[in-house]
């Protein structure tokens, strides 16, 4: 060993040797014959070792021995040769990241029980899915039969109910099913029932059925009107006459002739097409009858008429029946009904009335409301002389088969020429009811196994 100073701070000298500091015994033999041999000399350092890094720092603690009283760090110098062992320690590092992925990785058993709720929520929403989707609109609801048409199909399936749906660019739809509403991007393609199954499937929805209190939603499948034009269409439109059709930009004309039919006229490239045509949605639905706007009339009068009717039955020359007219007014002062039989000449088919002086009564008063004629013993039926006659606007009867118990009533109304038949009971207050003792109803009982007698019904 040298007599150099070991750990001598800069610009000074401690006089002694290792050996007094530290004693002979204070180092241990590392093998080495020499004592004055380096033990570390035969050691090659590995080029990819990082070992010297590591020790550079073993100056510093022993630059902080004069603030401790008894030198400790002298270990320092052997502790270098842990300093090859270092290097495993990065080596080790890399194995520690392998800890994340096993954190990533699904739980099998987690897993296999998610499986299990989806098939068991599938399996209890069976009844939904086999629901038929409802088609949907203004209050209006029906299930749509047939889920593999388009939405688009639908829409013209629905155009003879709803005109509105007659433009396909007019028209948006939607699907409402529980809690989720979609909207249909390409209705000319997308089929309904597809479109139900794909709501179905999804995570959204099954989540949301999971958490609804009404377990067994429908598919509402609701379509909206989204431009709504005021007046004519643009294409179609309606006209009086022909030429005011051929005048306008339409192509497609509507036009009601003087036969009573409405013709369909049609312009293309192609050229001029006009035929008849019914069914037209585009024209409104009208059905032929009478509202009146007065009281019915009472059935007394319609006693008295009969009464008159029947006196003329045998009262022609031997025997032969007669027939009859009477008018039926009403009184705007008095607000009531009245008849009036005007001067005529009768015979077994016939009735010739001549109406003038007393028999034209004031029609700023009196309203000319119905006309009641006797065909004595025939059927009560119209007449092609009749029709000739009855070409006022008002009510028309005719009775029949006066020499029966019961006669027989028919009634019509005219509207500039034209006939339309009604019901009695449109104009005529119906045969007064009678009373009759309730315990009669007691000794009547209908047939079957669940039958009641009449009394406990009228109780």
């Amino acid at each position: 060993m040298s007599d150099n100073n070991l750990f001598a701070f800069p610009g000074e000298s401690t006089g002694l040797d290792a050996g007094d500091i530290f004693g002979d015994g204070s180092f241990t033999d590392l093998g080495s014959a020499d004592d004055g041999e380096n033990p570390f000399d035969g050691m090659t350092p590995a080029e990819p070792e990082a070992a010297p890094a590591p020790a550079a720092p073993a100056p510093a603690p022993m630059q902080q021995i004069p603030s401790q009283p008894t030198p400790q760090p002298t270990p320092q110098p052997v502790s270098t040769p842990a300093a090859p062992t270092a290097p495993p320690v990065p080596k080790e590092q890399p194995k520690t990241p392998p800890a994340q992925p096993a954190e990533e990785e699904p739980n099998p058993l987690m897993a296999a029980m998610d499986l299990q709720e989806q098939k068991n929520v599938r399996q209890v929403a069976a009844p939904v899915f086999a629901q038929l989707p409802v088609f949907s609109y203004n209050g209006n609801q029906e299930p749509i039969e047939n889920t593999e048409q388009t939405f688009d199909e639908l829409r013209l399936a629905k155009a003879d109910d709803f005109p509105e749906f007659d433009e396909a660019q007019s028209i948006s739809w939607s699907v409402t099913y529980g809690k989720i509403t979609k909207s249909v991007a390409t209705p000319r393609k997308t089929k309904i029932g597809d479109f139900k199954r794909e709501i179905e499937s999804s995570k959204e929805f099954m989540d949301a059925l999971k958490k609804a209190t009404d377990k067994r939603p429908k598919c509402i499948v609701k379509p909206t009107v989204k431009m709504q034009k005021k007046g004519e269409g643009t294409y179609k439109g309606i006209f009086p006459r022909m030429a005011d059709a051929r005048a306008s930009d339409k192509t497609i004309c509507f036009i009601p002739a003087r036969d009573g039919h409405v013709y369909e006229r049609r312009v293309t490239g192609v050229g001029e097409f006009i035929t008849p045509t019914s069914g037209v949605t585009y024209l409104d639905e009208i059905r032929a009858g009478f509202t009146p706007a007065l009281p019915l009339i009472p059935y007394s009068l319609l006693e008295q008429a009969i009464a008159l009717f029947r006196r003329l039955m045998n009262a022609g020359t031997n025997g032969h029946p007669l027939e009859a007219l009477v008018h039926i007014y009403w009184d705007r002062v008095e607000q009531e009904f009245f008849l009036h039989v005007p001067r005529q000449r009768v015979g077994k088919m016939s009735v010739d009335t001549v109406l003038d002086g007393d028999d034209l009564l004031d029609d700023e008063r009196y309203l000319h409301y119905a006309d009641l004629h006797s065909h004595n013993d025939m059927p009560a039926q119209f007449s092609p002389t009749d029709d000739q006659d009855e070409r006022a606007n008002r009510v028309y009867m005719v009775m029949g088969r006066l020499d029966r118990y019961f006669p027989e009533l028919s009634v019509r109304v005219c509207n500039g020429g034209h006939f339309c038949a009604i019901s009695p009971e449109q104009v005529l207050e119906p045969i007064p009811k009678r009373g009759f003792p309730l315990d009669w109803l007691d000794r009547i009982q209908p047939a079957g196994e669940n039958a009641f007698p009449f009394g406990e019904v009228a109780a």
